[in-house]
């Protein structure tokens, strides 16, 4: 994956691209604490494959830090600006992680702009359930503030290593790839912007329970098998309420199971992203 950078509506995003025209267009989402890096064991076939961006969003992996952009709502915004950016005018869409209600709110906003989406690991509708500190950094201040009172440095540190100690079963990533998720996050500012984001959940969960009924696309949602930090329930809770989904478990994962077992995801991926294909080739 080579980065690249460029600025979207005055924030430097960074980004890993392979355009490929007349292919179909594919958008990767950062999660959290983590950066596009999280997909670079998928990176040789999606660019044989799709006309793909990579693209780490505000606040996260190799992007700046913006105050205006925090909340699942404000993220969802931005994404519009991200294709609108990119030119990807109908893509399919990975987003696991906070990617998930990103996602699910700008596609319950604006109908028939992505073509399919693959989502989960993610607390997105309703009430989020799974490890106390997820439920924590969501629902209390207090560990709002205690997270952030450490500073950048030592706060960014404790979130990494708590996350990465229940986001691995099977494969870890290379030391490459650990030092970039740490850089994303000992900023002071992006911390704060990641803990916000999660701090918006309870007033965007509840709308997002209520809206993603109307999205009709189809929506593949996967979650690790093992996933410890955030529950499995979140996910088969938001496949139950869209119209047009599928729920499957990543087999011995934990809850970066895109990374964890980047085979078994990638497949699920692909093989959902080429029924889409085909059937919308079918009914032209």
């Amino acid at each position: 994956m080579k980065f690249e950078s460029t600025i979207i509506d005055g924030i430097k995003i960074r980004f890993a691209a392979s355009r490929n025209a007349g292919k179909p267009q594919l958008l990767l989402t950062s999660p959290q604490p983590m950066s596009v890096l999280t997909y670079r064991n998928w990176w040789d076939q999606l660019s044989q494959r799709f006309d793909v961006v990579a693209v780490d969003l505000p606040n996260h992996g190799g992007s700046d830090s913006a105050r205006h952009v925090t909340t699942v709502s404000q993220h969802a915004v931005f994404l519009g600006k991200i294709l609108d950016h990119f030119g990807l005018s109908h893509p399919h869409a990975v987003g696991p992680d906070i990617g998930t209600p990103t996602l699910m709110r700008f596609m319950a906003d604006n109908p028939g702009r992505i073509k399919s989406a693959t989502v989960g690991d993610a607390g997105a509708v309703g009430n989020v359930e799974g490890a106390f500190l997820f439920r924590a950094l969501v629902y209390w201040r207090f560990a709002q503030w205690a997270t952030l009172s450490a500073g950048g440095a030592i706060g960014g540190r404790i979130y990494c290593a708590a996350a990465n100690s229940v986001g691995y079963r099977l494969n870890k990533p290379s030391q490459e790839a650990k030092a970039d998720y740490l850089a994303g996050s000992t900023s002071f500012a992006k911390l704060r912007g990641q803990v916000g984001f999660l701090g918006s959940y309870p007033t965007e969960t509840p709308a997002l329970a209520r809206d993603v009924p109307r999205i009709e696309a189809p929506v593949q949602v996967l979650n690790g098998e093992f996933d410890t930090f955030v529950s499995e329930t979140n996910s088969q809770r938001l496949a139950d309420l869209l119209p047009n989904s599928r729920f499957a478990l990543i087999a011995g994962a934990a809850h970066y199971a895109w990374e964890d077992n980047h085979s078994d995801y990638l497949n699920k991926v692909l093989s959902f992203i080429d029924g889409v294909e085909a059937l919308d080739n079918a009914t032209k």
